[in-house]
């Protein structure tokens, strides 16, 4: 957990010095590359690892080493098959992706650059996948650790040293790459593809560093079974293939609405006239100096950086819906239905608190996260994403809640009707992103809206399966109305307090003075209005010091 939370803040704060390096539209090509490689990543991610770990730690219990070093053997060839695979199918289906439904031909050389990572990445999952059955998360934590460190570092150096040498490269020779340049606007069209596709290669050269760690890891450290010479590893490839496959298409079926949604995104911008598209955005545009034929992908470059924003609150809050799986699935076992409503109630309730008091914090101090990060790199972003970051943070509610309920149907131990729900949602969100993105009048906000109905209405499909599993009933006042009283009521408090305040012209003091204060008067306002009581939190402290 604590390797997640680094990694989780190591591509965090990667993301946001590589888009000064890159601009919003060399980050529209990274993002580009990401959307055809996540979901071909997370199937294989998803599926194997999990399902070798099961198997292994099953013949760990039963002292079976014959059994261990066959399965070793065997797992290696499936992931390497898998991988081989992966890494083809990337390959395969980037030109007509980054042609046909992305409109961002020159994406393709940073997909080029990040698809042997998935090669890597299976590879190395044989080892950490087979190390968790022995329950050692030795390899997997300090791997991905390694993983995340040498794609930050690689991957701004790559990306810092491709952009300075073609840079400079064009102001002595008026070329990039021996392609004329007639002016600073051509050039950059020219260099962002390559600049983005170095920012890949960190991507790539840290999946590869992480396996050379854990091959040696298994060198080193291999368990004294693997003395036994191997046999029969056909039939451990098929017991894996048989435990991988309903996770795989557990996994399959939301990568592909994943991918489909930001590409539904890609596809409707690329059905409004480039024109349109650049007026609508001509401060930004201006300020970024992008040539007509990259407009589109500086647009999504924009979002994919807003998004870098919009993720924050429910990766706080998925922290909670993890931890509460194991006290849910407890109670659930031991038929304790008053635990259990009170644990499922207890889990809303503060999903609601700590998303709405983040989103409203967030939204109401966009303009100066951004300024803080990139008003010296890119003030394009900042002009371009205020509002999408805005409108991201106060729909984020949506969001957290429906990862909160997906969380508690999987610990009731219903996995398997968590995914009718998530194809209804994806359905919902390509629709509506076709429909509004492509709509000038809404364009990136379309995406805003989106996401909100169809996080709602998977919040809705979930809780109708948790009320009708677990018989209990979701308190709606205490764990929705209220809290969205006393956000509303924060939020327009804050709004006038902030408007009629002389700040000072340092941006980070300025932030610092305006989180502290929403934070205060929103913590103020759950005691005052009864959202939270001192009773709850001496009940937690006492809980904490018994255990």
């Amino acid at each position: 957990m604590l390797t997640s939370i680094i990694v989780k803040l190591i591509g965090a704060v990667y993301k946001i010095p590589l888009t000064a390096f890159i601009g919003a539209v060399g980050r529209g090509y990274f993002a580009t590359a990401y959307n055809i490689y996540l979901p071909i990543h997370a199937v294989i991610m998803g599926a194997f690892p999990l399902a070798l770990s099961r198997i292994t730690g099953k013949y760990y219990a039963l002292e079976n080493g014959e059994a261990l070093v066959s399965l070793k053997r065997g797992a290696d060839k499936l992931f390497f098959t898998v991988g081989v695979i992966g890494m083809a199918a990337v390959l395969l289906l980037s030109k007509p992706y980054c042609d046909i439904i992305a409109s961002s031909p020159k994406s393709i050389y940073s997909v080029l650059a990040i698809a042997p990572s998935i090669l890597f990445s299976a590879l190395a999952a044989s080892y950490r996948g087979y190390y968790e059955g022995f329950l050692n998360m030795v390899p997997t934590s300090v791997s991905q650790t390694i993983e995340a460190l040498i794609k930050m570092i690689f991957g701004l150096i790559f990306a810092r040293l491709a952009m300075t040498r073609l840079y400079s490269n064009y102001l002595n020779t008026g070329t990039v790459l021996g392609k004329l340049a007639e002016s600073e606007e051509a050039a950059l069209s020219l260099i962002y593809p390559i600049t983005s596709a170095a920012a890949m290669l960190g991507v790539t050269f840290g999946c590869f560093v992480s396996l050379i760690y854990v091959v040696l890891y298994h060198h080193i450290n291999k368990p004294d079974c693997f003395e036994i010479r191997a046999k029969n590893t056909a039939g451990f490839k098929n017991e894996l293939l048989s435990f991988s496959f309903p996770i795989m298409v557990s996994c399959a079926v939301q990568s592909v609405f994943q991918f489909l949604d930001t590409a539904s995104v890609q596809a409707a911008l690329s059905l409004i006239k480039t024109e349109d598209l650049k007026n609508a955005y001509i401060e930004s545009v201006s300020l970024a100096g992008t040539a007509d034929s990259d407009i589109i992908t500086y647009v999504y470059g924009l979002l994919s950086s807003a998004m870098d924003f919009k993720n924050l609150i429910p990766g706080i809050t998925m922290a909670l819906g993890v931890c509460a799986v194991p006290a849910v699935s407890a109670a659930c076992e031991s038929k304790n239905r008053e635990q259990l409503s009170m644990l499922i109630n207890s889990v809303f309730k503060y999903t609601s608190i700590i998303a709405l008091g983040g989103g409203i914090i967030i939204a109401l101090c966009c303009e100066d996260i951004l300024k803080l990060f990139y008003s010296s790199s890119a003030p394009d972003i900042v002009v371009g994403c205020s509002d999408l970051v805005k409108y991201f943070a106060l729909t984020a509610v949506f969001y957290s809640l429906a990862g909160t309920a997906v969380f508690c149907v999987q610990a009731l131990g219903y996995p398997k009707k968590s995914i009718a729900p998530y194809v209804v949602s994806g359905i919902i969100r390509v629709i509506l992103n076709i429909l509004l993105v492509s709509n000038e009048s809404f364009i990136l906000l379309g995406s805003v809206i989106s996401g909100a109905v169809g996080y709602f209405v998977m919040l809705i499909l979930n809780l109708q399966i948790i009320k009708k599993q677990s018989m209990i009933k979701i308190t709606k006042k205490d764990a929705c109305v209220k809290p969205v009283f006393v956000s509303v009521l924060s939020y327009f408090l804050l709004k006038f307090v902030f408007e009629n305040i002389n700040f000072l012209t340092n941006v980070a003091i300025n932030l610092l003075i305006k989180f502290t204060v929403s934070a205060l008067i929103y913590c103020i306002l759950c005691f005052l209005l009864k959202v939270l009581s001192f009773k709850e939190i001496f009940c937690v402290l006492k809980s904490k010091k018994m255990a």
